[in-house]
Order: structure tokens, then C-alpha cells, then sequence
């Protein structure tokens, strides 16, 4: 820094006149780039004033004075405001005011920049990127600059500052702009119009009639999706004239004619069924039919229903169940949750698992690992050459509270068969061995209170146009074994005589009560007769 004295200057001020012999400046030049001036110390406190313009030098901004100088020999020249154009001295010294407000002495022959001169016509100036941190730094310069007015140079400082440290943030600002718009836009962007057609399936496969040959996932949908339907169960409800929309299961349409097959508890207690079919144009849309209940049986849970249009409907093969083996593929096709024809695949985990019912008048099951859910039942199980092997029934869900998974089960298709013929014939189930009785159950612990023996099936009623009634047994009469097997419940009793035939013979061991109301045991024999279960 170069320090330079200036004795003997008399500064006459707007506001004073400054007698003070000798005013000190100190001088900082940097070529090219702002000029920082230092303080300009007046003994009197007086300023120097005159006449001020806003004038750009070499391309950098600033507010200068020309100071009207009445003693001494330099005298200020004019300096003009050209916007980018160089600006000329013409005589040997004068001061300027910097930016942050002081002042500064430049002797004569200062070097000086010139630039071209642009015109605004043809070319406009760079727009100055303006960010929120700027804008903040503007405002606070404003007030500063009100506060510096009033209380003096302290206010002054305290604006430029804030402007220096705004410019260094508009600059980052800037810089981090100038990386963002360097960024490389991605090499490829996602086709929008990009479409792919789904490969064809094999129409030779799907409409082989004879179901002999093997298809996928797939190419089994597009054959079975139609022979599938929801069945709607509507019921009388207290408060409503009509009958309401109670339960809805799944069914399967087996003749062209519109034969249903379905679960007894799907149709259970319904005084009207709706069957609702795909339709076989458009795709998003279904059919609805009233049915005609022909059959339900409960011990087998299966029933048949009966919808009637002029069109002949698409409709199931049923399978042979007793080609199924452990492990093979399978899919299966219903509505759960009234999601209309999901389908969901599998394998078979076991076979010959007990009906629902428990009871040997019911059929037997293969379980399966595929997912099904509320609103299966009465939907098919399907192989995979589109034949049906089962009838979806039920499934477990768990078993002493622990949670289980993957455990469904469908009635055999084999076992199935011959109920629904019977179902489709008599409305009933035909050639089921039975005692001709009904009875209640006597548990241990009722046995130990009334002084019995043992527990068993205490006879209520006795059908009279039935062998039983010449065997000897009598109401009152308590069945404790049937052909040495003990029986607890009417469900033990059907579960021996429900594999015998009609006409068959069964040993009954009863315990009778005598005129002294102590029991004895003795033993009948009962032929076994035709019964109806429903």
C-alpha cells in the first residue's frame, strides 16, 4: 500500500469549510480491478461534497465525485458516464468515490482500460442469475443503507459488507447453476410407444375336444374360463320385501344344457339362486340366470342347479380322479372374493383326505397347495389337460390357533359323480346303507351320572316301514357298539354302516333298561335298508 500526504488543502465543503492544515489519504491502487480508498479523515467532520454521478470504468461499476477543489492546483476534470466505454482524464489529478463509499486520490497519467463500446441494439448484457440469498442480501442492504443516512458511516460499512458477503453468495449460486446445467441428460430414456403382442397361443392345443393333450397355465385359462360361474345366494330378510343377496360361491357348468355343479353350504337356506356367466363376446361383462335348485346333499356337500338360456353354454369335462398322483400339476379356477375367473396353480399334497362332513355317506379329498379363498367353494380343480378332478370344498385355516397356510382341499370327482347323478335324477342321494334311526348322543360323562356302563347312542325314533322295526330294538334302547366297534355319536354309527350295502347286516350291542331301572346289554341283529340323507 502506498501512502501519500497532501499538506495544505483547504476543502470547502457544501455543509462547512474545513481550515484544517493537513488532511491525511491513504492510496491503495490495484490496476484493473476496484480500487479500495482509505478513510478520508476530516478534522472538521465535514465531507467532501460536490457533484456525484454514477459512472462504469473497464467494465466495473462504482460511484465517483468530482470535487470542486477552490485552493491548490489540481482541479478536477470531468468524467462522464458511457456505460462499457473507457473513461478519459483530462487534467492531472482528481478523486473518486469507491464503492464502499470512500474516497480516493489518483495522481495524473492514472493508466486507464478501454473497452468497445456495445451496442444495445444489437446486443443485450448478460442477464445476472438473481437467487433467494441475494434477494434477502438486497433487502437488508436497503435498510442498511437508511440506517447509514441517518446515523452516519457505521450504517455505510455495514451495507457493503452485507453486499460483499451477498456477492460471494449470488456467485456460488451461480457456480452451482453452471454444474447443474452441465449435467448429462441420460443416454437413453424409456419407448413410451413402445408395445410388445403377446405371443400367440397354441388354438389346436386349446380346442382339442378329447383333453388329451398337456397345456400350460395359460393355454388351460383360455380353455376353462368360461365354464366356470358365480352362484348367488339370496335370502328372506326381516325388514325387506324382496329376498337379498346373501352368500355367493362357484360353480361349474358340465352339459351344454346348463347342469351346475356346487357346494350344499354354497345354496344352503336359500329361497332364490342367480348363476351369473361370462359372456362369451365381451369379455367384461356376465349373464345372470335364476336356477332351479335340483339337488343338495349335505353329507357329501355337493348340489346341482339348473339355468335355462337359447344358447348352448360352454361347459367342463369331468376328469377321472383316480389317474391323480401326489405331486402333479394343477390349477384352480373360482371366484373368491367375487374376483370373476382367478385363476391359481398348484401341485396335489396328498390324496384320500377326509370329506368336510367326516362322515362315510361324504366322499373323499385331495389336498392341494394352490391358493384358495372365501368364494372358491363349488369352483373346479382343474389338471392340466383341462379336465376337472375335483370340486374345491373347503380348507384350513387353523388347527389348535396355530396358523396354517396352503391347506385346501376338493372333493374327488370320482366320489363326486354318482351323487350327482342321483342329485340329477332323484333330487336325493340313492343306495345309502342305514339302520332307519335317530339318536342322540350320550357322552362319558353323562354315562358316569345316570349309572351307565359305558356312553353310546341313546334310539329316539324308529322308522316302521324299515327292517329295524322287526330287529327288536326299541326306543329308549342305547347303542354302544356296532359290530364290536363303540360308538359315541349317529356320525360313528354312519361311518361303519355308510361302507356296507343295503341289505347287509350289522351286530348291535345296546344297554336296556328294565322295570328295576337297572340296565342290561344285549345283542341284535339289523339288516341294513335304503335310507335318504340330506
Amino acid at each position: 500500500m502506498n501512502e501519500n500526504n497532501l499538506n495544505n488543502i483547504n476543502n470547502n465543503g457544501a455543509r462547512g469549510v474545513n481550515s484544517q492544515p493537513q488532511q491525511s489519504y491513504s492510496q491503495s491502487e490495484q490496476t484493473g480491478t476496484a480500487y479500495n480508498a482509505a478513510a478520508y479523515n476530516s478534522a472538521g467532520g465535514s465531507d467532501v461534497s460536490g457533484r456525484r454521478e454514477n459512472m462504469t470504468t473497464a467494465g466495473m461499476q462504482g460511484n465517483t465525485a468530482s470535487a470542486n477543489l477552490q485552493s491548490g492546483a489540481n482541479t478536477a476534470g470531468t468524467q462522464s458516464n458511457t456505460g462499457n466505454s473507457s473513461y478519459r482524464v483530462s487534467n492531472t489529478a482528481y478523486y473518486s468515490q469507491q464503492p464502499n463509499g470512500q474516497y480516493r486520490y489518483t495522481a495524473q497519467n492514472m493508466p486507464y482500460r478501454e473497452s468497445a463500446p456495445i451496442n444495445p441494439a444489437s446486443e443485450k448484457l448478460p442477464k445476472k442469475k438473481k437467487s433467494g440469498k441475494s434477494g434477502f442480501a438486497a433487502a437488508v442492504i436497503a435498510a442498511a443503507l437508511v440506517v447509514g443516512g441517518a446515523a452516519g458511516f457505521a450504517g455505510t460499512v455495514l451495507g457493503n459488507n452485507i453486499l460483499q458477503t451477498g456477492t460471494q453468495q449470488s456467485t456460488s449460486e451461480d457456480t452451482s447453476s453452471a454444474n447443474e446445467s452441465e449435467q448429462k441428460t441420460p443416454a437413453s430414456t424409456i419407448d413410451l410407444n413402445a408395445s410388445q403382442i403377446p405371443k400367440p397361443l397354441d388354438e389346436s392345443k386349446i380346442n382339442d375336444s378329447t383333453n388329451s393333450t398337456l397345456l400350460n397355465a395359460e393355454e388351460l385359462y383360455e380353455k376353462v374360463k368360461n365354464t366356470v360361474v358365480i352362484v348367488y345366494n339370496y335370502q328372506d330378510v326381516i325388514g325387506y320385501v324382496d329376498p337379498v343377496k346373501y352368500a355367493f360361491g362357484s360353480g361349474v357348468i358340465f352339459t351344454s344344457d346348463g347342469y351346475v355343479i356346487t357346494n350344499h353350504h354354497v345354496v344352503e337356506g336359500a329361497t332364490k339362486l342367480v348363476v351369473a356367466v361370462n359372456d362369451y363376446e365381451d369379455p367384461d361383462k356376465m349373464n345372470e340366470y335364476e336356477a332351479e335348485l335340483i339337488g343338495s346333499d349335505s353329507l357329501s356337500d355337493l348340489a346341482v342347479l339348473k339355468i335355462v338360456s337359447d344358447e348352448s353354454f360352454d361347459y367342463a369335462t369331468l376328469g377321472d380322479s383316480d389317474t391323480v398322483r401326489v405331486g402333479q400339476d394343477i390349477c384352480v379356477l373360482g371366484n373368491p372374493k367375487q374376483l370373476v375367473s382367478s385363476l391359481t396353480k398348484g401341485i396335489v399334497s396328498g390324496l384320500g383326505r377326509a370329506s368336510v362332513s367326516g362322515s362315510a355317506y361324504g366322499t373323499s379329498t385331495i389336498q392341494i397347495d394352490a391358493a384358495i379363498n372365501s368364494g372358491n367353494s363349488g369352483g373346479a380343480l382343474f389338471d392340466m389337460y383341462g379336465n376337472v378332478i375335483g370340486i374345491i370344498d373347503y380348507k384350513i385355516v387353523s388347527n389348535d390357533s396355530t396358523t396354517v397356510e396352503n391347506l385346501g382341499f376338493a372333493i374327488t370327482i370320482n366320489d363326486a359323480k354318482p351323487v350327482i347323478n342321483d342329485l340329477m335324477t332323484e333330487g336325493y342321494v340313492t343306495n345309502r346303507a342305514g339302520l332307519g334311526i335317530n339318536g342322540e348322543s350320550i357322552s362319558e360323562y353323562s354315562a358316569y351320572i345316570q349309572g351307565l356302563e359305558s356312553p353310546g347312542v341313546y334310539v329316539t325314533y324308529i322308522n316302521e316301514d324299515k327292517p329295524v322295526a322287526k330287529s327288536g330294538l326299541k326306543v329308549g334302547d342305547i347303542i354302544t357298539k356296532v359290530n364290536g366297534t363303540e360308538v359315541v355319536t349317529i356320525l360313528d354309527v354312519q361311518n361303519i354302516v355308510g361302507n356296507l350295502n343295503v341289505g347287509d347286516t350289522v351286530e348291535l350291542t345296546v344297554l336296556r333298561q328294565g322295570a328295576n331301572g337297572r340296565y342290561s346289554s344285549k345283542i341284535l341283529t339289523v339288516e341294513l335298508s335304503e335310507i335318504e340323507l340330506s
